[in-house]
């Protein structure tokens, strides 16, 4: 089941990088792949943070697995991401943690969990970016908004878990749920956090390829963090295209456009979810590796 899942991620993956390569190809523009392959090679400081936040969001609500494993199944399930529609994504997770002995409904909850959090902080991360730039559309002003907004939710979803941790039993039981979780606060801070970091290391991959095309002083990186974070926020609330530049293409490319020329703007865009997929690939297959089951001696 998971290898054809697995198969037809790769298949849509290379049809997506395949499509994206040819408009990137009708561009007049000369690439420093110094700068690329380094942005491939720093592709973690963007995924570990993410998956660290996973399995602390897990650790949450009790779910108690090794980092090892929880990185393993985060990297498995990270190429199922690039089908069209989310039940790919999440099926396949579901189906790994059921190999660990997790129920379904805990993984889809943690997962509805994961993508509120990561919309939140991302949304806050992209006051970096609306803080240092002048010159915002009416548009792009809605995410100021919005991130105005993620800061006093994100403290309410934080000081709510006790009152939670109370009503948690009485609804529970109601459905004839017996397992009960218990929200560790303090595990939520350290996931929002880690999330932060995230966003963060997203970011520095952007402002690293952006050398590539279009030189910047290092004091516009706060500023390429927060467009990231912006860009990957209004994806995971709105949702990705598969064929063509998906919302975050088109966002991210909007936002850069308050830093670069428009034209710069798209084609760093569109680069960046090659380089994305191309370190997505090469360190996916390299942490599976690194965190396969070796088998006991008898």
């Amino acid at each position: 089941m998971f290898a054809a899942i697995l198969l037809i991620s790769i298949l849509f993956i290379t049809y997506a990088v395949a499509a994206n390569w040819n408009e990137f190809k009708a561009q007049d523009i000369h690439l420093d792949f110094r700068f690329v392959l380094l942005a491939v090679l720093i592709y973690p400081t963007g995924m570990l943070p993410t998956a660290a936040a996973w399995h602390y969001l897990l650790k949450t609500i009790k779910v108690d697995l090794p980092f090892r494993t929880d990185l393993r199944i985060y990297s498995l399930s990270a190429l199922p991401r690039h089908i069209p529609g989310f039940v790919w994504y999440i099926s396949s997770r579901s189906l790994l943690y059921k190999e660990e002995q997790v129920p379904a409904a805990t993984t889809l909850t943690a997962s509805a969990a994961e993508v509120i959090l990561l919309a939140l902080t991302g949304f806050l991360t992209a006051l970096m970016l609306l803080v240092t730039v002048t010159g915002i559309t009416q548009d792009i002003d809605n995410i100021r908004t919005a991130a105005y907004f993620a800061l006093p939710l994100l403290i309410l979803i934080v000081i709510a878990v006790p009152v939670v941790n109370r009503a948690l039993p009485y609804f529970l039981h109601r459905r004839g749920i017996d397992f009960i979780p218990e929200i560790d606060q303090g595990k939520i801070i350290i996931t929002v956090v880690l999330m932060f970091m995230a966003w963060i290391g997203g970011g520095l991959i952007l402002f690293v390829l952006a050398q590539a095309i279009y030189p910047l002083d290092i004091s516009k990186l706060p500023a390429i963090v927060g467009a990231w974070g912006a860009a990957g926020a209004v994806s995971l609330t709105i949702g990705i295209g598969i064929q063509g530049l998906g919302i975050r293409e088109i966002t991210l490319s909007a936002l850069l456009s308050l830093l670069m020329p428009p034209v710069i703007a798209v084609i760093l865009a569109i680069t960046f979810r090659l380089v994305l997929t191309a370190g997505e690939f090469l360190w996916v297959f390299l942490f599976v590796w690194l965190t396969r089951k070796t088998p006991r001696s008898s």
